[in-house]
């Protein structure tokens, strides 16, 4: 059975964004305007998976104008240039040089293998690939249980490298300021989801992550990530990553004024999240300072329950139930990876929800009842007339009141599906 394997590079752009990263911190110690866009195409380049190879490529991406893909095209000209100059350098070495250290190579592989025909051929163990030994570790690393007893573990606040360095270094340092203010012992790292969360760390290097992820979003950001979809797919990602407490850390924009979405929208949707899942929590805060005292407060709770309380820890893993333990957080940090290879199921989720109005409660309801897209569409090519293959979807019961997903989303479905990819 052939295994389909997808490959994502981690960062697909490198040159690209190191002189995006220095063209936009020259912009900001000078107060230039072009900040705002050189900080607008950085956030589209980081996010665009594929390699692109000239700033007329670039073009394509929010942010890149005329000027800014010219000044790329202008650089990759220069590194050429220079790369060309040192290969032209390299190609002078003496040719009576060369011909001794080839004839030095021959002597030496003579000598071995004249030492191998005298030695009796033995049967030699096949020895496994770099990539076969980093497998099989991390699979028992997954195995091994780790215990923490009372008073061998200290706790520390995690914080996504996203959340300290995402638009200026203003953020990283008011973020880490008011913790180091507050008395809070923090890690900056790289997390695939959420924007903190609180680890237990023993001496030797075991990492255990409490039952409590927190994602941090200000009210602009709230309203950006219902319009593009992200809102409904961190939902979704966070329900699934095996952490029974989830905070939605809402922080005021000003007066919420120009927010992109109406308010009272904005509202219903935290009110959603609440009554779809019993295990969301929604905090707000009036800003970011008044965030970093909620998180100060959460960790002192978690040390006085953990710590000061004599509890010893023990590992799970991610399929049992949350009372059995805890999370490694390799585990989840390496299962909750936003390229981590997704289902088909999964992915089907992921388009139903680029669909208006389709929450991840109905999108979730569909799914149900048609696993995949093939599915869905031998269903519609089963029914008697296009009317009632527009009508297929509208009975099915969403959400926990289990409300009908209804005629215009039902419709809606279908057309996507019939007519967008005929």
């Amino acid at each position: 059975m052939e295994t389909r394997l997808e490959v994502r590079l981690h960062e697909p752009n490198p040159l690209f964004t190191r002189w995006l990263q220095s063209w936009l911190r020259d912009a900001e110690e000078h107060d230039r305007k072009s900040q705002h866009k050189l900080r607008q195409a950085l956030e589209a380049l980081r996010n665009y998976p594929l390699p692109l190879y000239s700033g007329r490529e670039c073009a394509v991406l929010r942010g890149f104008g005329p000027t800014l893909c010219q000044l790329i095209d202008d650089e990759l000209q220069q590194l050429r240039a220079l790369e060309k100059q040192t290969s032209s350098a390299a190609t002078t070495l003496n040719s009576s040089q060369y011909e001794q250290q080839v004839q030095q190579v021959v002597k030496v592989v003579q000598r071995k293998r004249s030492k191998q025909q005298q030695k009796p051929q033995l049967p030699k163990p096949k020895k496994l690939t770099k990539k076969a030994q980093q497998e099989l570790a991390a699979a028992e690393e997954r195995e091994r249980v780790v215990e923490m007893p009372p008073g061998s573990y200290r706790i520390v606040l995690l914080v996504d490298i996203q959340e300290t360095s995402g638009k200026n270094k203003r953020v990283l340092d008011q973020t880490r300021g008011y913790l180091q203010s507050l008395g809070v012992e923090h890690e900056v790292r790289r997390l695939t989801i959420g924007d903190f969360l609180w680890i237990a760390c023993d001496a030797a290097g075991n990492e255990l992550v409490l039952p409590y992820i927190v994602e941090r979003k200000r009210m602009d950001d709230l309203a950006s990530s219902i319009r593009d979809g992200r809102f409904h797919e961190q939902k979704h990602r966070l329900r699934q990553c095996g952490l029974p407490h989830i905070i939605y850390l809402i922080e005021d924009y000003g007066d919420n004024e120009q927010l992109g979405l109406p308010l009272d929208s904005l509202q219903q949707a935290l009110a959603n999240a609440r009554v779809q899942c019993a295990a969301i929590q929604v905090v707000r805060t009036e800003n970011h300072y008044r965030s970093m005292c909620y998180l100060a407060g959460v960790g002192g709770a978690l040390q006085q329950l953990y710590v000061a309380g004599g509890q010893r820890l023990r590992s799970r893993k991610l399929e049992q139930d949350a009372a059995q333990g805890l999370l490694k957080f390799r585990e989840l940090y390496e299962d909750s990876a936003r390229n981590a290879q997704l289902t088909v199921r999964e992915v089907f989720v992921q388009q139903l929800l680029q669909l208006h109005s389709l929450s991840l409660d109905r999108a979730l309801a569909i799914v149900e009842v048609y696993a995949t897209p093939r599915l869905l569409l031998d269903a519609y090519a089963a029914c008697g007339s296009e009317a009632e293959a527009r009508l297929l979807l509208a009975p099915l019961g969403c959400g926990p009141l289990q409300r009908p997903l209804g005629e215009k989303l039902s419709q809606c479905v279908h057309d996507f599906y019939m007519l967008e990819f005929k």
